[in-house]
């Protein structure tokens, strides 16, 4: 089973559903609806690995509660600049900007430098394994190595369907990483997605199961039975190293929503009853604990697996 867990959020903020429309929102997915995430970690003795869009850190309420959580040791990654869906399918220099951009506001932010990326809606692109390679990156999670990435962004596109990222969600270079992408993680400098390197960007795929590459995520328990999503998680979980990857939307409701949100279409998982996610997501917690406890962060994980291909 495995010996080292993390625990992930992929912080997709109200601000990036809305295109940035009020920038002086108070995002409740950066304060109640993170209170419920964190009320798991301190249960459960875990810190997180955040993925933040630095577009969040210019509202100064924001950029003050992150603080906080940097202070509680928590791990703050980069999610890019302005979270375009279609990240993988931008040019070198345009992709490089999003993701130094973002850098650079987490680092005044926060006082440490992130090391870990993930690209919205798990774009990812030989151009942003280079950019991250030649930063100085430890570590990616931006290969989803299973072909329900199709069926995913067909329904993304549905909940977009009346806004303009409906139109660049299928803008993808990663076509072939979705399909053959390794399983485990290996190593990259953007020669390939697919091919290991003896150096480079350590990758951490999206844990799948073996032959039909079911993925392990949170949004996925809501969309299959619970004994068929646990049956993943144990399959998933026999690995070495495994992460587990929320989104705020798993434990938002309407009711956090402002008044005039609160018909917003493209968030996920809304309609579904707060007290319900809060035991489907203990749960699931609870399976991952039973199976090691060794919680880290991605970093320290990476860290971990750089330390012992290197002995």
């Amino acid at each position: 089973m495995a010996k080292k867990v993390c625990f992930n959020i992929n912080s997709d903020s109200l601000g990036s559903y809305t295109n940035y429309k009020n920038k002086n929102l108070k995002d409740p997915f950066f304060f109640n609806v993170a209170d419920r995430f964190f009320a798991f970690a301190k249960k459960f003795n875990f810190k997180y690995s955040i993925f933040l869009i630095g577009r969040d850190l210019e509202n100064p309420i924001v950029a003050e509660r992150v603080k906080e959580w940097v202070k509680d040791g928590h791990e703050i990654a980069n999610h890019t600049y302005n979270h375009k869906h279609n990240l993988g399918k931008l040019n070198y220099n345009d992709a490089e900007m999003e993701i130094l951009k973002s850098h650079e506001i987490i680092e005044k932010t926060c006082g440490v430098s992130p090391v870990g990326f993930l690209a919205p809606n798990w774009s990812t692109s030989s151009n942003v394994i280079r950019v991250l390679y030649r930063n100085g990156y430890l570590y990616d999670t931006s290969i989803f190595p299973s072909y329900v990435m199709f069926l995913l962004l067909t329904k993304l596109r549905w909940n977009f369907r009346n806004s303009g990222i409906k139109h660049c969600l299928f803008q993808r270079s990663d076509w072939q990483a979705n399909i053959l992408g390794p399983r485990y993680p290996y190593y990259s400098n953007g020669g390939c997605l697919t091919k290991k390197e003896k150096d480079g960007v350590l990758v951490f795929p999206l844990p799948v199961t073996p032959f039909f590459r079911l993925p392990c995520w949170h949004t996925m328990s809501f969309f299959t039975s619970s004994s068929f999503f646990n049956s993943i998680l144990r399959s998933c979980l026999k690995k070495s190293f495994f992460y587990y990857v929320m989104h705020p939307a798993d434990l938002a409701s309407p009711d956090d929503l402002p008044p005039d949100l609160k018909g917003i279409q493209s968030i996920e998982r809304l309609h579904i009853p707060l007290e319900r996610k809060l035991k489907i997501i203990e749960k699931n917690i609870q399976t991952i604990v039973k199976t090691s406890n060794q919680f880290v962060t991605l970093r320290e994980m990476a860290n971990t697996f750089k330390r012992d291909k290197d002995s």
